[in-house]
């Protein structure tokens, strides 16, 4: 965690592996799952420790009660060593490697829970008549609204957020009136 902390990471994905546990990956053809990111902890008694639910249970509520956050104790399989390689065609050779199933923690400590740290968009009501053809203007639509200037039309999310707006004038009504 340390080590993930002093890189600038605000997490970590530990892989508990048992102390004779080998790993030997292919430097020209690593596993293909982001394993390379995952640290390694040697260690045969915390790998018993995890192996079973209650423990890791019992873990997890110790590390919520240390302020970490995000946290995710389970086990799941991680590449050990290759056990053969096939040939593709067109030259392309693919790696198959053992995988064993080892305890991992995976874990967070952001100084502040539930703030995102990307961008929070907002919706802003718009100030703006969406209807170019304004009363006086010469837009030729002005005299079919008598004179008024209607409403601005709302966006959904903006009918969520405040007070419903008033209707727009029955167009089809004023149109027929001064026919």
């Amino acid at each position: 965690m340390v080590s993930c902390a002093q890189g600038g990471e605000r997490e970590c994905h530990i892989v508990v592996l048992a102390d004779d546990d080998i790993v030997d990956w292919d430097e020209e053809h690593p596993p293909p799952m982001g394993e390379e990111y995952s640290q390694i902890l040697y260690s045969s008694k915390l790998f018993r420790f995890f192996k079973y639910i209650e423990n890791r249970d019992v873990a997890k509520t110790l590390l919520k009660e240390r302020g970490l956050k995000n946290i995710r104790i389970g086990i799941e399989g991680y590449p050990t060593y290759k056990e053969k390689v096939k040939r593709r065609p067109g030259g392309r050779s693919e790696v198959i490697y053992n995988y064993v199933q080892r305890p991992f923690i995976q874990l967070s400590w952001e100084k502040e829970e539930g703030k995102s740290r990307h961008v929070d968009f907002q919706c802003v009501r718009s100030k703006s008549v969406p209807n170019l053809a304004v009363p006086g203007e010469g837009g030729g639509g002005g005299a079919a609204w008598g004179g008024t200037m209607p409403t601005p039309q709302v966006d959904e999310l903006d009918r969520l957020n405040g007070p419903a707006p008033s209707r727009l004038p029955q167009l089809s009504q004023t149109a027929t009136n001064e026919s």
